[in-house]
């Protein structure tokens, strides 16, 4: 288990407070180390360049940070739409399915209630690994053949089996994009620019040379601790099924619960 898998295992509360634990001690041992053994006059008489030089560093880290929030909580978003159009779809193909014959309808019914059941409790258990489910592209292939099968024996049937075939598909595309969307995210590159980005911020704290050392670290404290629960946040909407801030199969269970009744 990689240290990202282990931070999933907490809470969200606790696993941002790791981080940002983890930011806030590096800066205050960075500090005690550097004002113990270095000269607190030489670096004061170095405070307009390195001040210089933290500034246009913290702001395009700043930029960087905000665009990379905002892209993920999009990402993030958007999957949580297409699970609730998920369980839109299922439950219209669900009640269309009574304009057909008895038993056709009982055969889309069995066929719906199986492959959404498999959605919650197969499916989204595998995304949280990057992979979908075998065993729910059986079932919705299930699901395709059962319509296929169904032959329309008034106009009135011919209609409603247009638009249900048009909802079917419509449902394998939200699929085939949850899927895609299961194995995004901002990538190894990206994630080793922030993090080593965010330290050195960090370690250019080191180097001023305020008066009061209680004044210093509380200052550098307030900004590691800023920048870590940033970062904190960008990954867990990176991560938007897998982590306790995950997207749950919250409308697809709500139908099933329907259908139940």
């Amino acid at each position: 288990m990689n240290l990202f898998k282990y931070l999933e295992s907490f809470s969200w509360a606790i696993g941002s407070l790791i981080v940002v634990a983890a930011f806030v001690l590096f800066t205050i041992a960075g500090i005690l180390i550097v004002r113990k053994f270095g000269n607190i006059s030489r670096l004061k008489a170095h405070h307009d360049v390195t001040g210089f030089i933290f500034t246009n560093l913290g702001v395009l880290y700043a930029v960087l940070l905000g665009f990379t929030t905002v892209n993920v909580q999009q990402r993030f978003d958007k999957m949580k739409d297409l699970s609730q159009m998920e369980g839109s779809y299922l439950d219209e193909l669900y009640r269309d399915a009574a304009a057909f014959s008895a038993p056709d309808t009982e055969k889309i019914r069995t066929a719906i209630l199986v492959y959404g059941k498999s959605i919650v409790y197969n499916e989204w258990d595998t995304m949280k690994q990057g992979q979908p489910s075998f065993e729910s592209t059986d079932d919705l292939n299930n699901l395709w053949n059962t319509f296929y099968s169904i032959e329309p024996s008034n106009p009135k049937q011919e209609i409603w089996y247009s638009q249900s075939i048009t909802k079917l598909n419509q449902l394998i595309e939200i699929r085939m994009s949850r899927l895609v969307g299961s194995v995004e995210s901002l990538g190894p590159e990206m994630w080793t620019f922030l993090i080593l980005d965010g330290i050195a911020i960090m370690a250019f704290m080191w180097f001023f040379g305020p008066e009061s050392l209680t004044l210093h670290l509380i200052m550098s404290s307030i900004f590691a601790a800023s920048a870590a629960f940033l970062l904190f946040l960008v990954y867990s909407l990176d991560t938007s099924f897998s982590g306790s801030t995950s997207i749950a199969p919250e409308a697809v269970t709500r139908v099933l619960r329907l259908f139940n009744k």
